[in-house]
């Protein structure tokens, strides 16, 4: 059944297949770096095409990146480029001119506020927060729209039972299905995609 809702999608979005298939130690390697066993639909999908797009929305199939600066730096992995990337430019903004100091408490507030995201919740406007602090993310992207919406897991309990999450403008949607499952639904105009509305299938 999974088999076949997988080759659904992948027919439906006209994905050509992966011509090797990927080797379970590069699969040990993804998920020891990062720190999390990934959905098993989302490991099948991985494993049958290298990319995959539904309209202008990008699904972030699990691949090592170079990283050529400093030389000598480990491969990173595109699933937390993004993340990696807005907690260095928060980093940035709040550095510290030359000369300034700042007090212990001060420092600590800045660092909570970097280990946490605040989204509202679309259909019922409730404010939750995410942990985001390493070792403990409960938000792990899957994909990414031009508009900045971001998709994300709620990486909380076992994988396989991972909602989906949809942020966009600190505002999120939540569906309680897997990504394969939300994919077949967003192709046949099943979920609440505000900032897709552009999109054609």
């Amino acid at each position: 059944m999974l088999d076949e809702r997988v080759e659904d999608l992948l027919i439906r979005t006209g994905t050509p297949r992966r011509t090797y298939p990927r080797q379970e130690q590069e699969w040990e390697l993804v998920e020891m770096m990062l720190g999390q066993r990934l959905p098993t639909d989302f490991r099948l999908l991985s494993d049958r095409c290298q990319e995959l797009r539904v309209g202008n929305l990008e699904v972030h199939i699990p691949r090592l990146e170079e990283v050529s600066f400093p030389v000598g730096s480990p491969a990173r992995l595109n699933l937390r480029t993004r993340l990696e990337e807005e907690i260095s430019a928060d980093i940035d903004s709040r550095a510290l001119f030359e000369g300034e100091v700042r007090s212990a408490e001060a420092m600590r507030t800045s660092l909570e506020e970097l280990g946490r995201v605040v989204l509202e919740d679309a259909d019922s406007g409730e404010r939750s927060v995410f942990s985001m602090a390493p070792g403990r993310f409960e938000l792990v992207p899957w994909g990414s729209h031009p508009s900045g919406a971001v998709g994300y897991w709620h990486a909380v309990g076992d994988p396989d039972t991972w909602p989906v999450l949809v942020s966009y403008s600190e505002t999120v949607w939540r569906e309680e299905c897997s990504l394969v499952d939300y994919l077949l639904r967003t192709l046949d105009g099943g979920t609440s995609l505000p900032w897709l509305v552009e999109d054609t299938f």
